[in-house]
């Protein structure tokens, strides 16, 4: 009896050593999750980009009318979308080495991403408010910080893309 109960607990134990094994993705599966997740996040963020510089003029006026609608409504979905991205970090590759690489690549993404929403929020409130109309003079803050900040963000995405290409060569 004490055999077969021992055998037991070593076929459980084994049992459960394997479910873990199974429960990691393999390097293309880890890596399809993140490009999956990180392709939509970065294509909703560069449409609010586009959406910004379609919809806020070159040289802006206290006379000039701008819509916000549609910049809200993407910024919305951005902000959505990167909040999935937190998801990511829960994934567990088999290779220890990718997950570790790949993880602090979405860590800057991602923080790059929060940092360039926020700047976007800030542009949101100041032109949907009609703030602009009294103060001219952030105009031209607002639109250097949403382009550096959006540049970081590229460099950040590219740098994740860079990462992910060397396991998928890797291989």
């Amino acid at each position: 009896m004490k055999k077969s109960l021992l055998a037991l607990i070593l076929s459980a134990s084994v049992l459960l050593s394997a479910c873990s094994v199974f429960e990691k993705l393999s390097d293309v599966d880890y890596n399809n999750q993140v490009v999956e997740s990180v392709n939509a996040t970065s294509t909703i963020i560069e449409t609010t980009a586009t959406l910004y510089n379609d919809t806020v003029p070159n040289v802006v006026n206290e006379t000039d009318v701008i819509d916000t609608a549609a910049m809200q409504i993407s910024y919305d979905e951005a902000k959505t979308a990167l909040e999935d991205i937190a998801d990511l970090v829960t994934l567990e590759a088999r290779d220890i080495e990718q997950q570790n690489s790949i993880r602090t690549d979405l860590e800057t993404y991602q923080t790059a991403g929060e940092q360039y929403l926020q700047t976007y929020s800030d542009m949101l409130n100041y032109y949907s408010t009609n703030e602009y109309q009294n103060d001219i003079s952030k105009v031209k803050t607002i639109d250097e910080s949403l382009h550096t900040g959006y540049t970081t963000f590229i460099q950040a995405n590219n740098d994740l893309v860079d990462t992910l290409e060397s396991f998928v060569a890797a291989e």
